[in-house]
């Protein structure tokens, strides 16, 4: 059988190429559910598929956030964190997003307040904040009622 060979822009012959496969998973990398609560202005948490240790406890909470620029933020930020956690934490294979919001109030920015609020709860709990925050919180004000707080807090324990 014959090849063909083409040449390079140097003139030379090169050898002829191997054609590359595509490979598509069939479990989906990423999927977004639509949902009423996705506004400009919320409050997610991103939780890994294990229980990661903390001073006074475990919990999957590995980040408390709030959309700064616009409805998109979550996602993106699940895969600029999911790209770090990644390599720094073993064995943590998925990350899932949950929205957190509250009514609005006028003049005043409730979801700002309820992301300090809820790392202020978190930090009570643990000691400390989630692994990838880095910013500590401001004092809760009292918008929030603390038993709801912890009851969300609470959720991403072992049980």
């Amino acid at each position: 059988m014959y090849t063909f060979r083409r040449k390079s822009i140097a003139g030379k012959v090169s050898p002829k190429m191997h054609k590359l496969k595509v490979r598509c998973p069939k479990q989906s990398l990423l999927t977004l559910t639509r949902s009423h609560q996705w506004t400009d202005r919320m409050v997610y948490i991103l939780a890994a598929n294990k229980y990661l240790p903390y001073k006074n406890g475990r919990s999957k909470i590995l980040y408390i956030g709030t959309t700064k620029k616009g409805a998109g933020r979550p996602a993106a930020s699940a895969v600029n964190k999911a790209s770090e956690v990644f390599y720094k934490l073993h064995g943590v294979k998925t990350i899932e997003v949950h929205v957190a919001t509250c009514a609005k109030r006028k003049k005043v920015p409730t979801w700002k307040r309820l992301e300090s609020a809820l790392l202020d709860a978190f930090r009570k709990r643990y000691f400390e904040l989630p692994h990838q925050n880095k910013v500590r919180p401001k004092v809760n004000d009292g918008l929030f009622g603390s038993n709801a707080l912890q009851k969300l807090i609470a959720r991403f324990e072992p049980k």
